[in-house]
């Protein structure tokens, strides 16, 4: 496991002393298992997470990317 150092508000502190004590578990715990939660709600599912992002568009794609381009030029 890796060990790195993070910056809390004296508040956040607080809060997180809080949850340690009614939890009874560590502060590094607590960050881990929040960490977890966080990640897992923003997974980054490759090229699944752009399928099907133009099904509702009603501009041809070629279209759409032509125009792009004449901008270019």
């Amino acid at each position: 496991m890796t060990r790195i150092v993070i910056d809390l508000s004296e508040e956040d502190l607080r809060q997180l002393d809080n949850l340690k004590a009614i939890r009874d578990v560590s502060r590094a715990e607590l960050i881990r298992q929040a960490m977890a939660a966080f990640l897992d709600r923003n997974r980054v599912g490759g090229n699944s997470n752009a399928f099907g992002l133009w099904g509702n568009k009603k501009v041809d794609g070629v279209i759409y990317e032509n125009q792009m381009r004449e901008e270019w030029e």
